[in-house]
């Protein structure tokens, strides 16, 4: 190794560190011409460009990285989360069968988290693979996501558990979305907190191929910033729980619905006051 390619190497994380990815990728690219055979220059810029999700130099650093240390499984992990993010799903599954992903149970539901201006939201997620899902819930209008949109997520590194009931279900972080989906999102009022009621909407959506969701008890939440948590906070994953969400006036229950057409939920939603014999208000499309 270069003698000077250490004092680069180290000055590059400095810079990064403090947001001048600029220079820090200029000193890192400088760190692999001297020393061209030195695994680390690579790993920090593949790390770099991870987490301004371009995927396309992500890829090109840690296929370089693992050409010279195969041994790093960190650097394979990044490596198929990358060629996902490009759609090069050949390496992808040559990445997930060497950590033995395909004996992996896939179907069950895992939880996503999405990071918000103001806090984080918790949707279900059907898993396809290692690091691909496709989204169950109807997320909030503000995350710019939609119910079935695929997403890219990290599972190799928990976010924290969501608590349904007895159950806890692993978080994991949400990376990119990945193809978007044709869905759009409607909310309304129901007139009506009848469990019967909403189940029977619930159903009319699910046989017209709409998505469903009880917004009155979605999973939303806020972590505590680490300045102010307690060391064992710290440390411990964060747990989500159901009904955060305060619940709109008794007697009633703010549902959202996802469709390709306006006129779908319409529909879905007359045939449903028929059976019902209940109202709704305040349609609204996002």
């Amino acid at each position: 190794m270069d003698p000077n390619s250490w004092a680069l190497y180290e000055e590059a994380l400095r810079y990064d560190k403090v947001g001048d990815v600029y220079t820090a990728v200029k000193l890192l690219k400088k760190v692999t011409r001297l020393s061209p055979d030195w695994p680390e220059g690579y790993v920090a810029l593949g790390h770099i460009y991870h987490q301004r999700r371009e995927w396309k130099p992500a890829f090109h650093y840690w296929k370089k990285s693992v050409a010279l240390d195969a041994d790093d499984r960190e650097a394979w992990w990044h490596l198929g989360l990358a060629a996902t993010g490009l759609g090069r799903m050949r390496v992808a599954a040559t990445v997930w069968n060497k950590f033995g992903f395909e004996k992996t149970d896939l179907s069950q539901p895992l939880s996503l988290e999405v990071k918000g201006a103001e806090g984080y939201e918790i949707l279900w997620m059907q898993p396809l693979d290692a690091a691909r899902g496709r989204i169950l819930s109807i997320p909030h209008p503000g995350s710019n996501l939609r119910y079935r949109d695929l997403m890219l997520y990290n599972r190799r590194l928990q976010a924290g558990t969501n608590v349904i009931g007895a159950r806890r279900i692993a978080v994991f972080p949400s990376l990119d979305r990945l193809k978007r989906s044709p869905y759009q999102t409607f909310s309304c009022l129901l007139h009506t907190s009848s469990a019967k009621s909403i189940a029977q909407l619930e159903s009319l959506c699910f046989e017209a191929g709409l998505g469903f969701e009880i917004w009155s008890n979605a999973s939303h939440a806020t972590r505590l910033q680490k300045s102010k948590a307690s060391d064992s906070e710290k440390d411990a994953f964060p747990e989500y729980y159901n009904d955060l969400v305060p619940r709109p006036d008794h007697g009633t229950a703010l549902v959202a619905i996802a469709a390709i057409h306006p006129a779908e939920v319409e529909r879905t939603l007359n045939d449903w006051q028929i059976i019902s014999l209940a109202g709704y208000s305040d349609l609204r499309g996002y």
